[in-house]
């Protein structure tokens, strides 16, 4: 009996092991000087080397050294699909899922970039980020490498490390590292959907600092800069400046911090429905101003 537990523990660890090998890489690979690329699977890869197969169970590798590579194509691995679509229709946990399978499929090949195990774990933390889920970004940020992707993703892998700390931000030292970061990318040459999330994150930076003035400065320059681009984004923005707005002791004091509110709370309604049971006040019409007599 005790012998036969033993195999099945055996059995049960190589089947863990084997589901945890990294699959070859479909691809074609033309190397400098050849007319005919070579179909065939990408197996792994460093610094200096691609080791290509024929077989897809990457039987006789051949190793090659970059240089001597003119040109390299992932074909979209199976489930790549599936996960775009979930992705774009908003069912972001099945995507999040799907993306997993394949960074875990990739991960032998990080060293090339662009290659689909570092698209897929990009596109993962987007899901997470348009979920809310900041622990699982933060969990998942330091498998994301620069190496896998062109100079062209480098601010956004930047800014995900940004959105981790908004799981733990309660920390004084996760606000001055968040304080640093956007600093750094406010000098980045950044396209208008990072900038607008660098302001995102200085505004949460801001609130937790207990500058609200400037916090709602911040969320008012994401949805002006970047609505329509990343609708999601400007939802959760003009949210928190309205609950800002609703804490604010003097709001009723001040005819223009109230009209601005009620502006914001209008257009809320207006694209997205009821506004925050928070800032629901701002929802209706304002009192008459006052006549001096």
């Amino acid at each position: 009996m005790k012998a036969t537990k033993l195999i099945l523990v055996g059995i049960l660890s190589l089947g863990a092991q084997i589901g945890l090998l990294a699959k070859p890489a479909p691809a074609e690979l033309l190397l400098k000087g050849q007319r005919v690329a070579e179909t065939g699977y990408v197996t792994k890869a460093d610094a200096k080397r691609i080791y290509f197969s024929a077989s897809p169970s990457g039987k006789n590798e051949r190793a090659y050294t970059k240089s001597l590579i003119g040109r390299l194509t992932f074909k979209p691995p199976e489930g790549w699909q599936e996960a775009e679509e979930a992705r774009l229709s908003g069912e972001y946990a099945k995507a999040a899922a799907a993306y997993e399978t394949i960074a875990r499929d990739y991960r032998t090949v990080e060293a090339i970039p662009d290659n689909y195990g570092s698209l897929a774990r990009l596109n993962q933390l987007e899901c997470y980020r348009n979920m809310g889920d900041y622990a699982k970004i933060a969990a998942k940020r330091p498998l994301l490498k620069k190496v896998g992707l062109s100079e062209k993703y480098h601010p956004q892998v930047d800014l995900f490390a940004g959105w981790g700390t908004l799981a733990t931000l309660e920390k004084p030292g996760e606000v001055a590292q968040l304080d640093r970061l956007v600093s750094d990318l406010r000098e980045a040459d950044l396209v208008p959907s990072q900038l607008a999330q660098t302001f995102f994150l200085s505004g949460k930076a801001n609130e937790e600092k207990g500058e609200a003035g400037k916090a709602l400065t911040d969320y008012h320059r994401v949805f002006t800069l970047d609505f329509g681009t990343d609708r999601a984004l400007s939802k959760v923005a003009m949210e928190t400046a309205l609950k800002l707005y609703a804490v604010e002791d003097k709001i009723h004091k001040d005819r223009g911090r109230l009209e601005e509110a009620h502006g914001l709370a209008k257009i809320y309604g207006s694209l997205f429905g009821e506004v925050p049971t928070e800032a629901a006040q701002f929802a209706k019409p304002l009192p008459p101003i006052e006549q001096e007599e």
